[in-house]
């Protein structure tokens, strides 16, 4: 029997892991690629192995929430209720997985999904005391997504815009000769040598502290969930965490720019960059620990020592203080290896039918991207159009280098009617989407976040569909200068794409940008009815690889509206739910108010007294003395309270105390 519980715990287990790597590999491919070469992203490398830890402190009480004979569903209704919110929740998880594929922003939509899936699937497959168990490592799962730049540019200048005022001042209060400008890139300390030199600091949004922020809020909400002590010291630790890190960050710059004052730019930088990033998120960390036990006493690794001595057990429990001692792993039934393999088996036919996170093409394989010296720019890449002659204009290298692009090659498609606008083409193409930076964030967004007014007026900002089948999703943005009536009319779209590099054939992301400039500035919509064909042309000649079927088609063109039936669904469970409860609680009740032995109605007296309180077999008998003055053998109170649990008027509740599981016992009604 012990062995097939192992064997039926770790069977339960692997669907789960295989059911979420089935369905989940590309997207977690794709957040894998951004958090090895996005800096943006960067703290997603640490998601892993803080789930490992976590994961490693719950085993126990894992263990114990999957085992059939501890955690006991009252009814069929609420094994059926189980299995519905749990399908219902995989449901809403995969119809958002969809939709998102069909929108401008898949990847962020389908990591949003990840949690929810997760949740559905560990209730489907354990029971809702496992999914309590694991719900912290669930919800961790949603910094998994990463960062949208647009936000990301909002926050961080608003950072390096606190981060360098502070700075000046603590530096003004130093009688350091300084000076703070705002450029329309970013904040700048000047700082005066005793030479008579002028050095400027630059606070971008590198410089923020916006990563080491990500990353901390990370590290902060771990050391909170680990942390040993009551919810309310636990969130006020959580809350400690960002004043912390905008004093550290603060601090950084200053020391910098007194650095630079004593010792010259070069030394400060270098200074600046090794305590930035993770050297910063890890020096928090410590002082946040700190704080944690020396301030508000929090216990964070110091386990407290037990002080019952297990006496009186009886199987597997200690009937004293409630702890488990030993696991008590069931086989499986044969409902449940049924539902096991229907799940594998859903999951096989959803693994045919799922589409990609974005929309794979086959590329173009005459296509380079090598260094500047050698370099070979091929037409090839984009097709001929009728009544238009394509042509390569420049390679921008000097973006490249700042975006960290592999390329930015613009072609123009000229036309032989001279009398019309040409068509540019834009292709830049990336290691990670972060560095392929939306239009709109650059000319409107980012001039914002610094304080000051865009240079350009943006005119019409929506998303369209460029391909049906596969979905490709593409963005309109039509923008005047503010000194002119030129007017910018641009179509663009996100692919993922195989290029051939110095390095053999590697997976790129492209940004695609089709754009016509006009002088008549109402005019714009005119200029979107003539990119559309072209941009159309485009994207059909870089050959999407999947195509969808029409149920994943289906699905994501009617994704909100299904997303409002699905909810409406679990709303309506949910009503079910506290219905049945409600009803369980009333039976309970009157099953009490029958009861004619004084003894048994003072015992439940007792459970029902602590039920805030750790209601273990020594402190119901503690309780019941204090009600009735008479002590009560702890066999006999336990036999008592088996016997309740029969009857429906006391259940027992797993509990995870110091990371060890304890049964408690309380009331029904």
């Amino acid at each position: 029997m012990k062995l097939n519980g192992r064997v039926a715990l770790v069977a339960r287990v692997l669907v789960l892991i295989l059911v979420l790597v089935a369905l989940y590999w590309q997207d977690l491919t794709l957040v894998a690629n951004e958090a090895l070469k996005s800096d943006l992203a960067t703290h997603i490398i640490s998601i892993p192995i803080l789930l490992a830890y976590v994961l490693f402190r719950v085993r126990k009480t894992f263990t114990e929430s999957a085992s059939l004979r501890t955690v006991k569903l009252r009814s069929r209704e609420a094994i059926l209720l189980k299995d519905v919110t749990g399908g219902l929740l995989c449901l809403l998880a995969y119809i958002i997985k969809w939709y998102g594929a069909y929108t401008f922003i898949p990847l962020e939509l389908h990591i949003i999904s990840l949690p929810i899936f997760t949740a559905g699937i560990t209730l489907l497959i354990f029971n809702p005391q496992t999914l309590r168990t694991l719900l912290f490592p669930i919800t961790f799962l949603i910094f998994l997504t990463p960062p949208p730049l647009e936000y990301a540019q909002k926050v961080g200048s608003a950072l390096a815009t606190f981060s360098s005022q502070a700075a000046y001042n603590v530096l003004k209060t130093l009688n350091l000769p300084v000076t703070l400008t705002s450029t329309y890139v970013s904040p700048v300390i000047n700082l005066t040598t005793p030479s008579g030199a002028e050095i400027p600091f630059a606070i971008d949004i590198a410089c923020s502290g916006l990563y080491s922020l990500i990353g901390f809020i990370i590290f902060a909400t771990f050391t909170a969930y680990i942390a040993r002590g009551p919810i309310q010291k636990k969130l006020a630790l959580l809350a400690l965490g960002f004043p912390i890190i905008y004093a550290m960050n603060t601090l950084r710059i200053t020391l910098t720019v007194i650095i630079g004052y004593y010792s010259g730019p070069n030394l400060a930088l270098n200074i600046f960059h090794l305590f930035g990033g993770w050297a910063l998120i890890f020096i928090g960390t410590l002082i946040l620990l700190t704080l944690a036990e020396k301030v508000l006493k929090i216990q964070i690794f110091t386990k407290t020592s037990e002080t019952c001595l297990h006496e009186n057990t009886e199987e597997h429990l200690c009937i004293d203080c409630g702890k488990i001692l030993t696991s008590t792993l069931n086989k499986l039934r044969r409902t449940e290896t049924v539902k096991l393999a229907l799940i594998i088996a859903i999951t096989i036919s959803l693994a045919f039918i799922q589409v990609p996170v974005i929309a794979l093409t086959e590329g173009a394989a005459e296509v380079f991207i090598q260094k500047t010296t050698g370099e070979q720019i091929n037409s090839k890449i984009l097709p001929e159009v009728e009544s238009y002659d394509l042509r390569f204009i420049y390679r921008d290298t000097d973006f490249e280098k700042i975006s960290g692009q592999n390329a930015s090659l613009m072609y123009q498609y000229r036309p032989q009617n001279r009398s019309e606008q040409p068509i540019w083409v834009g292709l830049e193409i990336g290691p990670t989407k972060a560095c392929l930076h939306p239009w709109e964030t650059c000319l409107i967004t980012w001039p914002q976040t610094q304080g000051q007014e865009p240079e350009v007026t943006q005119l019409d900002l929506r998303d369209i569909h460029l391909i049906e089948n596969p979905p490709l999703s593409a963005r309109y943005f039509a923008y005047k200068n503010n000194d002119s009536n030129v007017t910018q009319v641009i179509l663009y779209w996100y692919t993922r794409a195989t290029f051939k590099t110095v390095e053999g054939y590697q997976h790129k992301w492209t940004k695609t940008s089709v754009i016509e400039y006009t002088n008549d500035p109402q005019g714009y919509l005119v200029a979107e009815e003539e990119i559309l064909p072209i941009a159309k042309t485009v994207a059909n000649y870089w050959k999407p690889i999947t195509t969808w079927s029409w149920m994943a088609l289906a699905i994501a063109e009617n994704g909100p509206i299904l997303i409002i039936i699905t909810l409406t669904m679990i709303s309506a469970t949910a009503i079910l739910y506290y219905y049945t409860e409600t009803k369980r609680r009333n039976h309970a009740k009157r099953a009490y108010n029958r009861i004619s032995d004084q003894k048994e109605r003072h015992i439940l007296d007792a459970v029902k007294a602590i039920k805030k309180e750790r209601a273990n077999g020594s402190q119901i008998a503690l309780k019941y003395r204090e009600i009735t003055g008479n002590d009560i053998d702890i066999y006999e109170l336990h036999e008592k309270l088996e016997e309740a649990e029969r009857s429906g008027l006391v259940t027992r509740k797993l509990v995870s105390i110091h990371d060890e599981p304890y049964l408690n016992w309380r009331t029904s009604f």
